[in-house]
């Protein structure tokens, strides 16, 4: 634009003083067209100075451009980072809230666990106050069973004055190195129904200290199986004074309390169950009693109403 614009100004400048017809002839023609050369020489030297002064614009235009296209980029690659770092502690922010949610998951839960070791302390305390009253159960009833045996025993005089009448039969003696093996033998004999056997080598075992309590027991059993109850209960309250300890005291309780109703005593009998089933309620002879209990109620409800 600029270049134009000068162009025109020469051409207007040029043909702005031509000279007329008479000014030709005279002699100022030439001295005007050595002006008008020198004005042209200048013009275009002014020219040149303003397409020189362009061009610098032009190239700091350029530079400015280059700059400004620089500066740009750095702005652009500064808020790039900001919105990076925004990111970044958004991030961050979302670490810290889930790890914070962790701990607090962390600390509910030990808070539950001392709440469930106080309950399992409270229900261990519970369990041993438990088992506390049912030894102290237990001890009572073995010292009633004790107590009603012995009045039993003194009950017992006919039986004794039978005993004395009897004629005393050797009694049969066995080898001393087998016991073991003749108090199995002898259990054996029990269940195939062999009583007389079984009970001479019991005797004999009796005699000689083997194994006190389960033997008299097993004598208890086969006066008990003979329906011999008197005798029966002799030997089972023998085994208790002996030892209070033994697979075989639910049986001795059991068939202790059927000796008492074979012999019509209905209060002991009763009394044998319920110890039964108080301290060994998950055996199979605790089982039977409470079969015997129900029926009895059954019976005796029935009875009433009759």
């Amino acid at each position: 634009m600029l270049r134009f614009s000068l162009f025109l100004l020469l051409i207007f400048t040029c043909y702005a003083k031509e000279p007329s017809a008479f000014e030709r002839q005279s002699g100022a023609t030439k001295k005007d067209l050595l002006d008008l050369q020198s004005s042209m020489q200048n013009i275009s030297n002014l020219i040149d100075s303003l397409a020189r002064q362009y061009k610098i614009l032009e190239q700091s235009q350029e530079g400015l451009q280059s700059l400004y296209e620089s500066q740009t980029q750095k702005l652009q690659n500064t808020l790039n980072k900001t919105l990076n770092n925004e990111e970044a502690v958004s991030n961050l922010k979302i670490a810290v809230i889930g790890l914070k949610n962790t701990l607090e998951s962390f600390l509910n839960r030990i808070d539950e666990l001392n709440q469930q070791n106080e309950n399992n302390q409270a229900a261990i305390e519970t369990l041993d106050s438990k088992l506390q009253e049912m030894r102290t159960l237990m001890l009572q009833t073995q010292e009633n069973i004790l107590d009603k045996l012995q009045e039993l025993i003194a009950q017992n005089t006919v039986l004794s004055k039978d005993s004395k009448q009897q004629t005393p039969s050797k009694p049969k003696t066995y080898d001393s190195s087998k016991k073991p093996e003749l108090f199995a033998e002898a259990k054996e004999l029990i269940t195939a129904k062999q009583y007389k056997a079984a009970k001479d080598i019991m005797l004999w075992l009796k005699d000689v200290k083997y194994q006190q309590p389960e033997v008299l027991f097993y004598l208890g059993e086969i006066a008990y199986l003979q329906r011999d109850y008197k005798l029966a209960i002799r030997y089972y309250k023998n085994s208790v004074n002996a030892s209070e300890k033994g697979e075989y005291i639910p049986a001795l309780l059991l068939h202790s309390a059927i000796s008492f109703k074979g012999i019509k005593d209905i209060t002991n009998y009763n009394s044998f169950l319920q110890a039964l089933v108080s301290n060994y309620p998950e055996s199979k002879e605790a089982a039977t009693a409470r079969k015997l209990q129900q029926k009895d109620s059954k019976e005796s409800n029935q009875y009433k109403k009759e």
